[in-house]
């Protein structure tokens, strides 16, 4: 394969120099573990870069939080210091052609009614102008996400029960409406999604009866908070979706593909029940809302052949054990396979869509101490306790899926990640040419494989090192290193690291970092 993976563009080049070449990456000063930063794409305009500094303003009572505008070279074109309220924390951020909006809320350690429940700082790019506004929400109420297309900012909120509100906010002209979907009795929003080519916004909100999760329904608004459509999926027995990313077809038909979670009776706790990843998940659904009855067809992992190479070896070891058994006409039957999955990624490569979706596992060990009383007059007696050593993102899995909702093929990529106690996405895929390219950034190395069109790999894993700023800089340590499709053939990988340079005035530098990587 004569396609090579390049890391580092210039930022000037001249080719009858010898001058080294510089990386494109940014950094930006790193001061407290707990500091807040962010990064907001916006496609081929660049992006901004959000964190929180040390400096407050005079009195004390406001963070300045710096808001770098970069550009596709990441090139600073505007840095701005903007006052926020102490003790808030970055929620959630998202963009259309014009405006990029980022939402900010308390830390929870004040009450409601004693402070603001929200900020918002808004970017307009034509006039190169930040302006901020805040509001309260009802107590308790925890932020979904927030979603931007043709200069309108929706925020889905949940209350402490279910029963979430829509916020639509004009970027404009500052206008503002709220919707209260009408749906079942109980239900909590759960996903939401922009399309900038339909102009409207996806909404996904489990429905519940007697706290017995039912069904899911999708609702369609356009930019003005009105409704456009409403879709409904029922669960099948024990089975549930959970998971999910959307589409629309060339027909303008709403497209669905997630995860089948398993069931079971114990009823469910709706508060925070969007950030629940611990259920396993036994397949792939795909639908297509053509009418009010979707068309739909369920994948289970037990049923695909080249699933074993995605399985934990101890997974791997029992599928082999169960195949030997039917082989030899015992009654062993196939048992589920399932997976804890982070949230899906779709890529659309040629013909194909390709569902992306990473797998996760939980690790613990158990501890034993001896406890001997309060006076230790008493004979001593164990007692054990388990400890949560962290996540391993262990595997990647990915399904290839025609106009139809068939599985053409399915394949997986294992990337070797240090357990995390957080949970945040470790991979990216993107189109390069006529590949498939599926990349991961770890201890400031890139990992990459790529596939072709019939799902076969064109090459073993490969792994590159990230270039530096400074030839002498060696990294320490990192933390969060995430990397995300940026547009065209370009991934952007971000996080922070610990650099030692003994050339430099300051040898230890703290920094958070962007870098673009791009594949020719």
């Amino acid at each position: 394969m004569k396609k090579h993976l390049l890391i580092a563009l210039l930022l000037i080049v001249n080719c009858a120099s010898a001058q080294q070449v510089e990386p494109v990456r940014y950094e930006a000063s790193r001061w407290n573990k707990d500091q807040g930063c962010h990064f907001q794409s916006l496609g081929t305009q660049g992006g901004i870069m959000v964190r929180e500094t040390e400096k407050t303003d005079k009195d004390k009572l406001h963070r300045l939080w710096n808001f770098a505008y970069v550009d596709t070279s990441l090139y600073e074109l505007r840095s701005d210091l903007i006052p926020l309220p102490e003790k808030v924390m970055f929620s959630a951020s998202g963009s259309d052609d014009r405006y990029a909006a980022f939402l900010f809320v308390n830390d929870g350690n004040k009450k409601a009614s004693d402070s603001l429940s929200f900020i918002v700082v808004s970017f307009d790019k034509v006039n190169g102008a930040f302006q901020t506004f805040w509001d309260k929400w009802p107590e308790k109420s925890v932020p979904l996400s927030i979603e931007v297309v043709d200069g309108t900012m929706m925020m889905a909120v949940n209350d402490k029960s279910g029963n979430g509100c829509l916020y639509f906010y004009d970027l404009a002209d500052k206008q503002f409406r709220m919707v209260k979907p009408s749906l079942s009795e109980s239900f909590i929003l759960f996903q939401t999604t922009t399309f900038k080519q339909e102009h409207c916004f996806v909404v996904a909100a489990k429905e519940y009866e007697n706290k017995h999760f039912v069904s899911t329904a999708f609702l369609v608004f356009s930019p003005t908070g009105n409704l456009q459509g409403t879709y409904r999926y029922s669960n099948i027995p024990n089975a549930a979706l959970g998971r999910m990313v959307f589409r629309f077809d060339e027909s303008h038909n709403l497209v669905v593909i997630g995860t089948l979670e398993r069931e079971t009776g114990r009823k469910v706790n709706l508060e925070g029940v969007t950030e629940n990843f611990d259920k396993e998940s036994i397949g792939v659904v795909w639908m297509r809302f053509a009418s009010t009855t979707p068309e739909s067809r369920i994948y289970l992992f037990k049923d695909m052949p080249e699933i074993e190479h995605a399985l934990t070896a101890s997974d791997r070891i029992r599928v082999r054990e169960e195949k030997l058994k039917r082989q030899n006409k015992s009654k062993a039957t196939m048992g589920e396979i399932a997976f804890q999955f982070l949230t899906p990624r779709l890529v659309d490569y040629g013909d194909l869509t390709v569902f992306a979706i990473e797998a996760f596992m939980p690790y613990y060990h158990t501890e034993t101490r001896m406890s001997y009383g309060y006076y230790g007059y008493y004979g001593g007696y164990p007692y054990t306790y388990t400890v949560f050593d962290g996540y391993d993102f262990f595997s990647e899995i990915i399904l290839a899926f025609d106009s139809n909702g068939h599985l053409q093929w399915q394949q997986s990529v294992k990337f070797d990640n240090e357990l995390t106690y957080d949970l945040y996405p470790h991979a990216a895929e993107g189109i390069c040419h006529d590949e498939l390219v599926v990349a991961s950034p770890y201890r400031n190395k890139l990992r990459y494989t790529a596939f072709d069109a019939q799902g076969r790999v064109l090459m073993n894993q490969q792994e590159e090192k990230l270039p530096t700023i400074y030839g002498a800089d060696y990294v320490d340590d990192e933390y969060f290193a995430q990397i995300t499709k940026w547009y065209d053939n370009r991934f952007l990988i971000y996080g922070s690291q610990v650099i030692q340079n003994s050339a430099q005035p300051k040898p230890r530098r703290w920094v958070y970092y962007l870098q673009r990587v791009q594949y020719e």
